[in-house]
């Protein structure tokens, strides 16, 4: 009885992702689109039209719980900025897949700011 408990137990905790790893995976997400968007301005015109630092803010995170959570268990609204001379910024969506554990991207649009 006391295996199948530490089983179970074992399993459920495996299964959830605890906050500071979905955190964690949002940074590395959110980098790698911001390097990926960089490289194609780079490659489709020149590095010159590009911020010396190009930059994103989290202006949404939400965490779901409960039954919410069994699909998508977060949020994420994120503004990417990088380019120089146009005031153009790009807003991503993402949520967090709980069964895969990674983040999916649905959602992008340019905005004026």
């Amino acid at each position: 009885m006391y295996r199948v408990f530490l089983a179970a137990a074992f399993f459920l905790i495996s299964c959830a992702d605890p906050p500071f790893r979905v955190h964690e995976r949002l940074e590395s997400a959110l980098q790698q689109d911001l390097e990926s968007m960089v490289a194609q301005i780079i490659k489709g015109s020149s590095k010159e039209n590009v911020l010396d630092t190009p930059y994103f803010v989290i202006r949404d995170l939400r965490e779901f719980r409960g039954d919410t959570a069994k699909i998508y268990s977060a949020y994420a609204e994120v503004d990417f900025y990088y380019f120089k001379d146009i005031k153009i910024a790009e807003k991503r969506k993402f949520r967090y897949d709980a069964n895969r554990h990674y983040w999916d991207r649905y959602f992008k649009e340019l905005f004026y700011y």
